[in-house]
């Protein structure tokens, strides 16, 4: 099936494209476009250095206090950036997070049935470029973060409608960065049993490869993991976990009032979960059950989310076939595409909107505390709406 009104989408993603390139090209402090040697990619590179060396990973900190805060496993993997130079290895890293969202958008589109002509394929170029409006996806370039790749890998598993893995790629994506385990929650609710097996010994023989090649993995297993705070504090504003939102909007730091709260998120995030296996949509199911592991995770930072951007993709295509017979193509390519630019709202990057991003309003004194909780609360907010959506359709009927 096409996407309704494509010719509308495309002039308008061009358009968004141009203003978001604009934006950024008059943005007066750093950011993600620039030619620079982002802070995190650089950590990546020495401790692959390391490695490569047979020295330790997490003895000391690697540039000012800031430690490798990854498994061994990913260490291991970095060893590849040791011996390119560091121009080379912003390029190539870069370049290769911009695809692999592409990858995952398109991924997306073929999940829920859209024909991948070239007009839809520019329409997800355009896409993928605009989401740099998304401070999760300026972070993540801003930073030489490696979230995109890894949900990448997770969307390996899940949206090829042919020769998906089983399980494998969520084992990788947790052998780099132990997070994305929480998403075999969705093979469980899909009864992929073998699946969920394969990510386990995926995972254990990334554990065992850290062992094997690390000389101090066992002082990450054995202490460095449960400490969230070789990760960030709270207190930095960029920290969108629950505890941290609640430690600077509510000043309670975990304790019974947290737990509760992580019980209830999860519970949410089971429920959006059963409704999009029940609907046979595993990019909903991969996309929720990614934010909810943001959210409930100890310590997860801004840049974390990137999971947003199918989010924010599904409620295009998923606007966009439900008004397609109802009222023409070109207008129901309008209201999707300001449906999914609505949906952005909460998280919406410095650069491209500074009186009204996320940065903005979690800072300003005068929306305390419901600016600090805008970032993370909406994504509870639409993960339980989806959730509810469930007890208002027939299930297979959405479109979403």
């Amino acid at each position: 099936m096409k996407l309704h009104g494509r010719v509308t989408l495309a002039t308008l993603f061009t358009l968004l494209t141009a203003l978001v390139f604009y934006r950024y090209s008059i943005f007066d402090s750093d950011h993600a476009l620039q030619w620079r040697e982002p802070l995190d990619l650089k950590i990546y590179a020495l401790a692959g250095k390391d490695v490569a060396e047979g020295g330790l990973l997490y003895d000391a900190p690697y540039i000012g206090d800031l430690p490798f805060t990854y498994p061994p496993f990913a260490g291991v993997v970095f060893q590849g950036l040791a011996a390119l130079s560091a121009d080379t290895v912003f390029v190539l890293w870069q370049f290769g997070t911009a695809f692999a969202l592409l990858a995952v958008v398109l991924l997306v589109l073929r999940n829920r049935n859209v024909q991948l002509d070239w007009l839809t394929v520019y329409i997800a170029a355009c896409a993928t470029f605009c989401s740099l409006a998304l401070a999760p996806v300026a972070g993540t370039l801003f930073f030489g973060q490696i979230n995109i790749f890894l949900m990448l890998l997770v969307a390996l598993d899940f949206l090829p409608k042919k020769y998906r893995l089983p399980g494998v790629g969520i084992g990788l994506a947790a052998g780099m960065k132990l997070t994305p385990a929480y998403l075999g929650l969705v093979l469980l609710f899909q009864r992929r049993w073998g699946a969920a097996c394969g990510s386990m010994l995926t995972f254990m023989a990334t554990a065992g490869i850290g062992f094997l090649l690390i000389p101090d993995a066992r002082d990450f297993w054995s202490d460095a993991v449960f400490r969230s705070s070789r990760v960030g504090v709270h207190e930095n504003g960029g920290a969108m976990a629950v505890r941290s939102v609640f430690h600077r909007a509510f000043d309670i730091d975990g304790g019974p009032v947290w737990i509760l709260a992580i019980v209830v998120i999860v519970l949410i995030n089971c429920a959006a979960v059963s409704v999009a296996c029940a609907r046979h949509n595993g990019a909903a199911a991969m996309a929720f059950t990614g934010l909810g592991a943001c959210l409930v995770s100890p310590f997860s930072w801004f840049h974390h989310f990137v999971w947003l951007v199918p989010l924010l993709v599904l409620i295009l295509v998923g606007t966009n076939r439900y008004l397609g017979p109802k009222i023409g193509s070109q207008a129901a390519g309008l209201i999707s595409f300001l449906a999914m630019a609505l949906a952005a709202l909460p998280w919406l990057s410095q650069p491209v909107a500074r009186s009204v991003s996320f940065y903005q309003l979690n800072n300003l004194d005068e929306l305390a505390p419901w600016g600090t909780l805008l970032f993370s609360g909406a994504v509870v907010i639409y993960m339980a709406v989806y959730a509810a959506s469930g007890f208002f359709t027939l299930r297979g009927r959405s479109r979403f």
